[in-house]
């Protein structure tokens, strides 16, 4: 009997091993497409595209001017015309941007715990950030529909209205995103009294991520305030005195931030 289950089992045929089908993996091209469509599917990240671009258009024009094939076929106001085009673009994405503004300001109003740790100066030029961009944009929009002649309204002086507000809008961000840079090293200053005290609300500690984060955005800030102060009426600091490469650089310096902020926050 031994011997007959030695030989059945003998005849038993060995298992074979199922084949693993290989895990397809996307192509290089179509990771980096989806990459690039996935993020010009958003708000900001077609704003920033198109930010670009405009800014680069201002660039190409000023060079167009100091050849003769440029001026020539008059290249300059093309280019102008343009950068033109697509800022009345971004005018279009902004045009539902009443609805974050108002809910920043009404999120800042409900939140007592923070307004009583805030310092007053900090709590007040907030205050006065939200009021800036709240005015933003009610102010553009009568600019435009002034400029298509919907309202009969002046178009220019409400346009000159809504460079006030982005002027002062930036110009509150620069200063509260700078007090927040100043805070971080005054925190590593007094580090070790800091972990000496125990009794230390360590909620107010600044960390080194959020120190570089508010300094990209106090120096992109600054960047267009220095724009919108060019747009200003004649005599007013520098303006309408820079270039148009020298806008369109200013404007790629503070778009090359914002792609680098945008990139963070997806991450």
């Amino acid at each position: 009997m031994a011997a007959n289950k030695k030989s059945n089992s003998s005849k038993e045929e060995p298992k074979k091993a199922v084949p693993v089908e290989p895990v397809k993996q996307e192509s290089f091209i179509l990771e980096k497409l989806s990459v690039i469509t996935d993020n010009l599917e958003t708000y900001q990240g077609r704003d920033t595209v198109i930010t670009l671009l405009h800014y680069l258009a201002l660039i190409i024009a000023d060079l167009c001017t100091y050849f003769r094939w440029g001026r020539k076929k008059k290249l300059s106001k093309l280019f102008i015309n343009m950068f033109i085009q697509l800022s009345s673009c971004r005018v279009m994405l902004r045009i539902f941007d009443d609805f974050s503004a108002i809910r920043e300001c009404y999120r800042f109003y409900k939140n007592e715990k923070l307004k009583k740790t805030m310092n007053p100066y900090v709590k007040w030029v907030t205050t006065i950030n939200l009021i800036f961009w709240i005015l933003y944009n009610p102010f553009e929009h009568l600019g435009w529909l002034g400029e298509l002649k919907v309202l009969d309204v002046d178009h220019e002086s409400w346009y000159f209205y809504t460079n006030i507000a982005w002027a002062g809008g930036l110009f509150t961000s620069v200063l509260l995103n700078f007090n927040v840079v100043v805070l971080y090293y005054m925190q590593m200053e007094s580090k070790a009294k800091r972990e000496d005290d125990k009794n230390y609300d360590s909620s107010k500690i600044i960390s080194k991520t959020q120190m570089t984060q508010s300094a990209l955005i106090a120096f992109r800030d600054f960047l267009d305030w220095s724009i919108a102060i060019h747009f200003m009426p004649d005599g007013f600091l520098w303006s309408g005195k820079l270039h148009y490469y020298q806008v369109g650089l200013i404007g790629m310096c503070s778009s090359l931030c914002r792609v680098h902020a945008y990139v963070i926050n997806r991450q």
